[in-house]
């Protein structure tokens, strides 16, 4: 009968191949963490159009070395939605514009404002303009850089706005899991950055 120590060592080596052949696995997709802020709106407004346009130079998503390293990639993305009592919820899968404004959905209903349709008529929008996205693999970090633009609307017309740019980088350890988190970590910080009651009320509410 083998010894306890090396029952001991040989199961450790067997949850050791089996956690990085788990890490390793592939998939089509990316998860991204959006963690929502803690904040209170002064402004009057309390119902808003979002409307969200992708003015991207590049479309691409993923650089050529990323790609290489993401493998079965996609382009789509899982959102989780997470809160100050640290509740998270699995909002669905989506593509980088529509994940883009479900994040900006979750954003204005947590500070208190309802997202009407677009066919309803609302005299008031928010557009988001996101003028770059893009995830690298360099020497062995994952680096993200986002860009868009924030403009406040009334009857169609320009009122007040906002640019928000931002990178970071996370070192590259095992599978996907790195490149999660950072473009979670960069998406909130982007934005969470953006200053809705300044925004709403440089527009007169």
């Amino acid at each position: 009968m083998m010894p306890l120590y090396c029952r001991i060592k040989t199961l450790t080596m067997v949850l050791f191949i089996a956690l990085t052949i788990g890490s390793c696995a592939s998939k089509n997709y990316l998860v991204v963490n959006y963690q929502l802020p803690s904040e209170t709106i002064t402004a009057k407004e309390t119902e808003i159009v979002l409307i969200f346009k992708d003015r991207r130079a590049e479309q691409a998503i993923v650089t050529q070395s990323a790609k290489m390293a993401l493998k079965d990639f996609s382009g789509n993305f899982a959102l989780i939605v997470t809160s100050d009592s640290k509740n998270e919820r699995l909002v669905g899968a989506f593509s980088l514009s529509s994940l883009m404004k479900s994040i900006f959905t979750q954003r204005l209903k947590n500070a208190g404002i309802r997202v009407a349709s677009e066919d309803q008529g609302q005299a008031t929008a928010l557009e988001i303009i996101l003028k770059a996205f893009k995830l690298d693999l360099v020497e062995r970090k994952w680096v993200v850089q986002m860009s868009y633009q924030a403009n406040f609307l009334k009857h169609n017309r320009f009122v007040s706005g906002e640019t928000i740019t931002g990178n970071a980088e996370r070192l590259r350890v095992v599978g996907s899991k790195d490149a999660e988190k950072v473009i979670g970590e960069l998406m909130t910080d982007a934005v969470n950055r953006l200053d809705l009651d300044a925004l709403f009320r440089s527009a007169g509410n």
